[in-house]
């Protein structure tokens, strides 16, 4: 059961990557729209997960998993058909708004999973989990820019979203005929439905553990707010397309797939969590300097440094959440850890169009990078021996 809600996982996100990262903002410019809307697009996304997310998990445990799981990729059929045919910006947001409403992959897909292995190897599975989003995301970016072209017209932009369209389909075929319910339906259930997200918000002001929450916080609000401009950004810098911007996007995985499947584990050996957070803080200021040199060769070394950066400290982090929490909340603080990104995601995007906008595609990386300094500054002279006190 294992590998096939890993392959499922793959699809979805190989579908969803491949439109959203190398070929929305294409779309949306070529609509009409400028750097300040292709962000909000890309934020409306996070913002809708941010909400229904947890609704999902928790309905999955009333109605079972699969139920949850093809709802997923009816939405995604439907998402993907309507930006397939969309013509104005209307129609591309009504697209993201019901792909953000009803994508349940992460809250559901992490469920199943939990179903399916024991404590002792659950670990492993997540690390599957872990791996499928890894290889969906390096894919799907280069599938969507090779479809699109270097050259690209609205009609091959289009075909993006039919491919993901038709991806999305072999997807729900193999989850009606394949995958297997895991859940024991419940007759109801006990909880309200928005009792996990509330919970959730909640957890993020616990007094011990809320410092992490907000360092998560301004790490995503940065490197996740390079989403939506990064496309345009390499148009600008290198007149490139949705081809070069996938080929970069697939460095840029296996940088990631490096990092943590390699780096990460052999830095544990030496190193503990802390001093790899502080490293990564390090090599993600450099990734943002360097990116605003708009030198080919030098934006390589960006992104590497940029995937260490975040390949380091995003595990870390989460593991020091799962540490200092009680045991019997780690799914709680795991989930509050999640909506820490997630708010950084839906504000930080808009926040970086706005600043490509008006001050010039430079700013965002070089405003992520002072980010990233005054926070450090601010623990060097205020906050160090609190946060040595947490971090013990």
């Amino acid at each position: 059961m294992m590998s096939k809600i890993v392959f499922f996982l793959f699809l979805d996100v190989l579908a969803f990557s491949g439109v959203l990262v190398s070929t929305l903002p294409f779309l949306v410019s070529d609509l009409g729209g400028n750097i300040l809307m292709i962000t909000i697009i890309f934020a409306s996304f996070s913002f809708f997960q941010f909400f229904s997310s947890p609704v999902w998990g928790r309905l999955s445990d009333r109605f079972g998993r699969k139920p949850l799981i093809i709802l997923n990729c009816f939405a995604e059929i439907i998402a993907n058909f309507i930006l397939a045919i969309s013509t104005n910006l209307t129609t591309v947001f009504i697209s993201r708004l019901i792909a953000g409403i009803f994508k349940s992959n992460v809250s559901v897909g992490t469920a199943y999973i939990a179903d399916i292995t024991t404590e002792k190897n659950r670990a492993k599975g997540m690390g599957m989990f872990g791996m499928a989003f890894g290889l969906g995301f390096t894919i799907g970016p280069m599938l969507g820019g090779l479809i699109a072209g270097s050259n690209y017209t609205f009609e091959s932009l289009s075909n993006v979203a039919w491919i993901a369209f038709l991806i999305n389909i072999i997807n729900l075929i193999f989850v009606i005929f394949f995958l297997k319910e895991t859940k024991k339906i419940q007759g109801r259930i006990h909880n309200k439905i928005f009792d996990k997200f509330f919970n959730q918000l909640t957890f993020l002001f616990e007094r011990k553990i809320s410092i992490f929450f907000l360092i998560i916080f301004i790490i995503y609000f940065g490197f996740t707010g390079m989403e939506g401009i990064f496309a345009i950004w390499i148009n600008e810098t290198f007149n490139w397309g949705p081809q070069e911007v996938g080929l970069i996007m697939l460095y840029a995985g296996i940088c990631q797939i490096v990092v943590q499947g390699f780096i990460l584990r052999y830095l544990l050996n030496f190193f503990n969590e802390v001093q790899l957070i502080k490293s990564g803080f390090v090599f993600l200021i450099t990734g943002f300097i360097l990116i605003s040199t708009n030198k080919f060769y030098i934006l390589l070394i960006a992104v590497a440094f940029l995937c260490y950066g975040i390949g380091v400290s995003n595990p870390c982090l989460n593991s020091i959440v799962s540490k200092k929490c009680n045991k019997n909340k780690k799914g709680l603080a795991l989930g509050a850890a999640y909506s820490a990104q997630s708010i950084a995601r839906f504000t930080g995007q808009p926040f970086v169009g706005l600043l490509f906008l008006y001050f010039g595609k430079d700013m965002p990386f070089i405003t992520n990078a002072f980010i990233l300094v005054g926070f450090s500054l601010i623990y060097f002279l205020f906050l160090k021996k609190t946060l040595n006190k947490a971090f013990k």
